[in-house]
């Protein structure tokens, strides 16, 4: 029975290695251009020992994706389950520093970015519905809380919100500047909470990092 026990352990180890290896890989050269033997190399596993795992580049990019869904599921739980905050709204944008941190330091993440955002299989509703429904369940509670302006509607409001945020990310890649992320995730705020935010709301947010 341990003996199975540490078998399967030793499987997902692998199986996360080449998830690793494939964000690594992907986020550096984009996923059109990842090969299978690439990824087996940065993993350190066969041929074998990959296609144990992952029938194809799809299922592994899959398998890149699904981290990224896992993130935003986890906000979507902790908004409806509580506590809540004092101000929803700057729940939100804290919520945008700490993927932003997240995906600065995860390469799997990084790659997950872009498999959502380069003409390919995952430029598609699916690979936004998490994030989507994560932005929305914290507006609903916004709007319930009476910080919202009248006019908002939670699901578009995150339409608008999450498409600003993917050009942010995209327009970083493009030109090398990941690494003022967190500066240019603040400047989109400043011109979108106003169209947000109750008066009362707006004076109370910050819109840096919650560590800055």
């Amino acid at each position: 029975m341990q003996e199975r026990g540490e078998r399967a352990e030793r499987r997902e180890q692998t199986a996360q290695r080449i998830v690793e290896a494939a964000g690594a890989v992907i986020d550096r050269k984009g996923y059109a251009a990842a090969s299978i033997p690439e990824i087996q190399d940065v993993a350190g596993v066969s041929r074998g020992g990959f296609y144990h795992h992952f029938a194809s580049k799809q299922e592994v990019g899959d398998a890149v994706l699904a981290r990224q869904h896992a993130f935003f599921e986890r906000v979507s739980e902790q908004a409806a389950a509580g506590p809540a905050p004092a101000v929803w709204l700057q729940a939100l944008i804290d919520i945008s520093h700490h993927y932003t941190a997240s995906i600065l330091q995860d390469p799997v993440l990084r790659a997950a970015v872009r498999l959502s955002i380069e003409p390919g299989p995952y430029q598609t509703a699916e690979s936004y519905a998490g994030s989507l429904t994560a932005v929305i369940t914290v507006l609903e509670s916004a709007r319930t809380a009476g910080e919202l302006q009248d006019h908002v509607d939670p699901a578009e409001a995150a339409r608008t919100l999450v498409g600003c945020y993917s050009g942010v990310q995209m327009l970083a890649l493009a030109m090398e500047e990941r690494d003022t992320l967190h500066r240019q995730v603040s400047a989109m705020w400043a011109l979108v909470t106003p169209g947000l935010a109750r008066p009362a709301v707006l004076t109370r947010l910050r819109l840096d990092p919650p560590d800055s």
